[in-house]
């Protein structure tokens, strides 16, 4: 069948039990602002940022009679990364209750592993809507676009913080194939799906979305939302023309006869004797999640951050979580930062930074 411009074939774990007609409403929102602390500063890519190895208590928790025990198992097996924990967790993906799925799917896509992604995509028609957005959330973070397919798909759940990050996982995967489905999600009626669809085509940065990114500050207008969330709004719209603008310029260059570095990263004095520890440059703003505003939800989200040499994001792992959407908009907010990379004799360094985002 098609759906949304992509042919996706039948399958047993396909959703056809779910209506595409989506009941929506919009929440009212108040004035929440995220703001992001650098906690440590940095430390080089060394062997000690290799995961450990799955604790076997922690294996052995996920087997509990205790659903709580082994949700909070699940947890920290992702949020250590654990290594050798992909098949306890698999096993913990069927579990009967669905905080501890919840748990589990979230825990795969901190572990990342590609092997884990055929385990997740039914997940995608779990009957529990944070099971759902979960899986979708760990999907993106593995990065497999085997499941570009199924998260296309997931756009039209009924459950709009599904329908986010379904979003959120494509634009981190960068699917090009995407950006009309994305462009479409411009006009949901919820204000988050806008929101991430925002921040999905700065990360795929498609020169045709600039019109619709411009268009969707007119048909904000639309929604009762608090000027709060408007000025977030334009603060995303505004990082994602500077990406689409950014890349067209790498194009454009791609297309000059002259040579250039592979890198041209390095603008400090190159045989200057400088040391300097990694340092926020560029910050941006973000809004809260729906779900968080009505859970009235607080605290922070901390995260594990790969810089690379050229002061840009590689990765981002969440160590702590809030849920809610939370933990999604924290790596969305972390990965349009910009920083001055570590120095060390002069010469730009990949570094490691542990991060939170308070909410």
């Amino acid at each position: 069948m098609v759906l949304r411009g992509r042919s996706i074939s039948n399958g047993p774990w396909l959703f056809a039990t779910r209506a595409h007609a989506q009941s929506r409403r919009m929440s009212s929102l108040r004035n929440c602002v995220q703001t992001i602390v650098l906690v440590v500063a940095f430390a080089g890519v060394t062997d000690a940022q290799k995961p450990p190895a799955a604790p076997a208590r922690l294996l052995s928790e996920l087997r509990s009679k205790d659903k709580t025990i082994r949700r909070e198992a699940a947890t920290q097996l992702g949020a250590m990364r654990a290594r050798g924990a992909v098949r306890g967790l698999a096993e913990a993906l069927t579990d009967r209750e669905a905080a501890v799925r919840e748990a589990a799917a979230f825990a795969l896509g901190q572990i990342a592993d590609p092997a884990a992604t055929g385990l997740l995509i039914p997940l995608l028609a779990d009957p529990d809507a944070e099971v759902r957005a979960s899986a979708a959330f760990a999907l993106g973070m593995i990065g497999n676009r085997k499941a570009l397919q199924a998260l296309s798909y997931a756009m039209g759940d009924t459950d709009h913080e599904v329908r986010s990050t379904a979003i959120f996982a494509l634009g981190l995967m960068q699917d090009a194939a995407a950006v009309d489905e994305i462009v479409e999600a411009l006009d949901d009626s919820s204000f988050d799906v806008r929101y991430d669809a925002v921040w999905a085509l700065g990360q795929i940065a498609e020169p045709d979305a600039e019109e619709h990114l411009r268009g969707s500050l007119v048909t904000l207008d639309l929604l009762k939302v608090d000027e709060s969330w408007r000025e977030a709004f334009r603060q995303a719209v505004q990082n994602s023309l500077e990406s689409l603008r950014t890349e067209a310029h790498a194009r454009a260059e791609a297309g000059s006869n002259r040579p250039r570095r592979a890198t041209g990263i390095v603008r400090d004095n190159r045989y200057a004797n400088t040391t300097r520890p990694l340092a926020v440059r560029q910050s941006v703003r973000a809004a809260t999640t729906e779900s968080a505003m009505q859970a009235k939800v607080s605290g922070a989200v901390k995260l594990r951050v790969l810089v690379g040499a050229d002061g840009k994001v590689v990765r981002a792992y969440v160590i702590h979580r809030l849920g809610h959407g939370l933990d999604r908009r924290a790596v969305e907010a972390i990965l349009q930062y910009r920083f001055e990379p570590e120095l060390q004799e002069g010469l730009p360094q990949t570094s490691w930074a542990d991060m939170e985002v308070k909410f």
